[in-house]
């Protein structure tokens, strides 16, 4: 058994094909269909049911080649290990951030960071919450930056801040109070992102979603945060933003940013390692840049009431 067989038969089971397999790792059909009744020679077991399309492993294969992930990514860990063993920050780091965060986020720390580490490159994905999620776990990602708390086998998080929510309305009937209550809105009104969308799933938490665009002339599904406030600038109505989007606002948009009644709601940010990550100099001096580019009244959690994103630890 070698290592390169598992890559082979790891990358059947990401592409459910032996054909498209092999075109990614640059070899014939053929030779690696070989290779793969190599290994499973050597197991004892078949790994795929071949008369399925796509290709899926058996219920021992499954197995099997789970540990065989770990297998390989600890192999590269190893590797990436003694390059980080070095003073230097050199090396890439692959993130992955959610799209309601990486606009706002990414602005505030990348080029002060790569201006002081040259050699540090980041590689960074805006990719909604399960593809991060799938991502780490696979070891496509070295990180990624998701809203929290998260309940998956194999992750790891690292809280980062604080974001507080906060109403974004033209409606004048609302915009002369510095603070709204969540009662006195008009939900025919409410702008908000596309259904399965995290940010909108922690909304749905707080807000009673079952009048939103009900009777609606005008419908708009986003999943961008510049979206939704250029819609309430242009359409009216209200909508919620996440705390570093209302850095970005224009003076006069700014006027239109008003406070939830109640105990102020927000959403945790962390970031998402495997238990047995590699990078973790970069990772930490991510952390680091992160942390010392944003608002320090982000930093603590105290007197806030974190709304739960509820991601699903049932998906694969």
């Amino acid at each position: 058994m070698t290592l390169v067989q598992l890559e082979y038969a790891l990358n059947v089971l990401k592409t459910g094909s032996f054909q498209r397999a092999a075109d990614n790792l640059h070899i014939s059909q053929p030779a690696l269909s070989m290779q793969i009744r190599k290994l499973e020679e050597e197991v004892g077991i078949r790994l795929f049911n071949r008369s399925s399309n796509p290709i899926k492993p058996t219920t021992d294969g499954e197995l099997f080649l789970e540990r065989a992930q770990e297998i390989t990514k600890g192999a590269k860990q190893l590797s990436a290990f003694f390059q980080n063993l070095g003073s230097s920050y050199s090396g890439i780091l692959r993130i992955g951030i959610i799209p309601t965060l990486a606009p706002f986020l990414v602005p505030l720390f990348a080029d002060q960071l790569q201006q002081k580490y040259r050699e540090f490159k980041m590689d960074i994905h805006e990719l909604i919450t399960e593809k991060i999620v799938d991502g780490v776990r696979a070891g496509d990602l070295d990180v990624g930056i998701i809203s929290t708390p998260i309940h998956v086998y194999g992750i790891n998080s690292i809280t980062l801040f604080y974001e507080k929510f906060y109403f974004y309305t033209t409606e004048k009937g609302v915009k002369s109070k510095i603070e709204i209550d969540l009662n006195e809105i008009n939900y025919k009104k409410l702008w908000l992102l596309e259904e399965g969308n995290c940010f909108r799933d922690q909304i749905n938490n707080f807000c009673d979603l079952i009048k939103i665009r009900k009777n609606k002339d005008f419908d708009y599904r986003s999943n961008s945060i510049d979206a939704l406030i250029r819609i309430v600038d242009s359409k009216g109505g209200i909508t919620i933003l996440p705390e570093l989007s209302t850095l970005c606002l224009s003076a006069a948009q700014e006027d239109n940013v008003r406070i939830i009644h109640g105990k102020p709601k927000a959403r945790e940010i962390s970031m998402i390692v495997t238990k047995t990550h590699d990078k973790e100099r970069l990772t930490e001096k991510l952390k680091e840049y992160i942390q010392s580019n944003i608002p320090k009244s982000m930093l603590s959690s105290a007197g806030l009431e974190i709304v739960d994103p509820e991601i699903n630890p049932g998906y694969s």
